[in-house]
């Protein structure tokens, strides 16, 4: 099928989901009315997809990008389709508007290869394994973001902390300390964004020395980027590990902290990505797992 007649037909699905939806009787009915047509959409669009996926660089597993961490103190930043999105000049729908000289920044950071400073991209493996909200993000700019990226470079994945495994308990607590292991007995410094959707979970934190706050802009945190380093670089870089929780603008500053020789980690909302998983395993996301509050001595890399 031609790009044009591909074009068209994506045009009127989409069209036909956003006039009929409000006609439908429930909430549910609305989503499963626009399902329907973004499932055309990418039935419509497999090949293209698929012909992505086949050029997208080879992406690190979860387990072995932690490791590298845990191994080497490394710092990483993260880009996932928030940071794509706002590099090829979308807006960023929560923490950032587009941003000239973000994104210059961005694509400065994406293309380093500063020694122990991992450059971390979302992992995309095969068609089903990408998901909706992928599969849809291809559709629209995925030939811009092959454009950004270096194609026969291997990267870790920014997954590490945003994909956590729900198939099992043992799973998931098994991940989790894992993850726990880069902090373990170490000062945490988080950098939050004021009123944020962070939230602090014991599971994931009892094993620090300690846990201090900083408090920054939750949307166009890069507005104030200076005064946030110059706030952050108060902390003695011996003792604290950096965890910026501010969307594309934790990935410049877990480049230019490694830089300044800190341990800077691009976190994210896993707290967010913990509870979900808590939710579908245990049927609760407020379930505490008494297991990942026993305290572990620590076990050497692996």
């Amino acid at each position: 099928m031609s790009t044009i007649k591909k074009k068209v037909l994506r045009a009127l699905f989409r069209n036909i989901a956003i006039l009929g939806a409000p006609f439908m009787l429930s909430a549910k009915g609305r989503a499963r009315f626009r399902e329907y047509f973004d499932g055309r959409i990418i039935s419509l669009y497999r090949d293209d997809i698929e012909t992505f996926v086949a050029r997208y660089p080879r992406v690190w597993s979860e387990e072995d990008t932690l490791q590298h961490i845990i191994q080497h103190r490394s710092s990483i930043c993260r880009f996932g389709d928030g940071e794509f999105k706002l590099m090829v000049g979308e807006r960023h729908k929560s923490f950032q508007d587009v941003n000239t000289a973000l994104n210059n920044r961005m694509l400065e950071v994406l293309h380093s290869r500063e020694p122990n400073t991992l450059i971390a991209i979302h992992p995309v493996r095969d068609f089903d394994g990408l998901g909706r909200i992928w599969q849809k993000f291809i559709i629209r700019i995925g030939r811009e973001v092959l454009q950004l990226l270096e194609l026969e470079r291997d990267y870790p994945s920014m997954g590490a902390f945003r994909v956590l495994p729900d198939e099992s308990r043992e799973a998931l607590v098994a991940r989790i300390q894992l993850i726990k292991q880069i902090w373990d007995g170490r000062k945490i410094l988080l950098v939050v964004g004021t009123n944020s959707r962070f939230t602090f979970e014991e599971e994931l934190f009892n094993n620090a020395q300690s846990v201090d706050f900083l408090y920054a802009p939750a949307k166009n945190a890069f507005n104030e980027y200076d005064d946030i380093v110059k706030r952050i670089t108060e902390y003695d870089k011996g003792e604290y590990l950096i965890m910026p929780v501010l969307g594309p603008t934790a990935t410049i500053l877990a480049h230019d902290l490694a830089q300044r020789g800190y341990q800077a980690i691009d976190f994210g909302q896993m707290p967010g990505t913990f509870r979900r998983a808590k939710r579908k395993l245990f049927g609760n996301e407020a379930y505490i797992i008494d297991e990942l509050l026993i305290p572990r001595e620590p076990q050497p890399p692996e």
